[in-house]
């Protein structure tokens, strides 16, 4: 995603603060509080503990597996109760730093997978993109040769990734145009004309009330363009890639015996409205359990 993500930044902060945007360019994210009306931007009271965490798990590499699955679960249950936007962005390193010790090890994957399970259970409450991630943690082996447990393994891993790609069609607005500069926040807004103060002046600065009303009003309406654009861009960035890897894993898993193409296509029919990328699936698992 990277090279895609900064030619897409070059276009899309010409004009606008690039810090009001950095946390949608690098995942994990780093979370700001704030608005780009202000020159300057109070990291979150949370983002040096999430920093000191990220790093104790980091410091385990060399360390053995359950050292690093205690301190997960620590993890996990201490930013489950701070803030779930953190909590998802810790949970990712959670699964990154398992994973990376071979997914080959039936017990590393286990691992991996149970925690993007447990995040992604509280899915609704973080950002579609750390949600997204945290789908991406869930692969297509089979853990055990027991059919019947492969069936009920398929069908959840199959749901988190259709919640997740019903939550993108929902939340993405086809009316917003990235090249549309009127749609794009400034990085300060300009007090009215007549009081001569400079941009990102204080509205308390202003002795007129009526043009004080009037700076409130553009910086309120400067913050809404600011919040659509946090929204969108995300959606807009990593949605494509998103679609195909969703369409991917469905076809891989659901060509795997035994087939239960009735059993997708009703998922598909729940989670879908698009009925031409439902029957493009169906058709590729048709041919590739044929």
């Amino acid at each position: 995603m990277a090279p895609f993500a900064g030619v897409l930044c070059l276009v899309f902060c010409v004009g606008v603060a690039s810090d009001c945007f950095a946390h949608l360019l690098d995942m994990p994210a780093v979370v700001r509080k704030g608005d780009c009306d202000h020159s300057t931007h109070a990291i979150v009271p949370e983002e040096n503990e999430f920093q000191s965490d990220v790093a104790r798990l980091i410091a385990l590499r060399a360390h053995p597996l359950e050292e690093l699955v205690a301190l997960a679960n620590q993890l996990e249950a201490k930013w489950r109760g701070l803030d779930w936007n953190s909590y998802a962005r810790v949970m990712q390193y959670v699964c990154s730093e398992i994973s990376n010790r071979g997914l080959n090890s039936p017990r590393v994957r286990e691992q991996s997978e149970h925690f993007a399970r447990i995040a992604l259970s509280h899915s609704a409450m973080f950002s579609w993109e750390h949600q997204a991630d945290l789908v991406g943690a869930l692969g297509y082996q089979r853990s055990s040769a027991i059919d019947v447990v492969w069936l009920r393994e398929r069908r959840e891993k199959a749901e988190f990734w259709l919640k997740a790609w019903q939550r993108l069609e929902k939340q993405t607005d086809p009316s917003f145009d990235i090249n549309d500069r009127k749609s794009l926040p400034a990085m300060r807004v300009s007090p009215p004309y007549e009081t001569g103060l400079r941009a990102g002046t204080p509205p308390s600065e202003i002795k007129d009330p009526r043009l004080r009303a009037q700076y409130e009003a553009a910086i309120a309406d400067n913050k809404r363009k600011s919040q659509r654009v946090n929204e969108q861009f995300p959606l807009l960035l990593y949605g494509p890639s998103f679609r195909s890897g969703a369409e991917r894993w469905l076809i891989q898993a659901y060509s795997q015996p035994p087939s239960r193409p009735a059993e997708l296509q009703r998922y598909l029919k729940i989670y879908l409205q698009d009925d031409k990328t439902r029957q493009r699936i169906l058709k590729e698992v048709g041919k590739g359990s044929s």
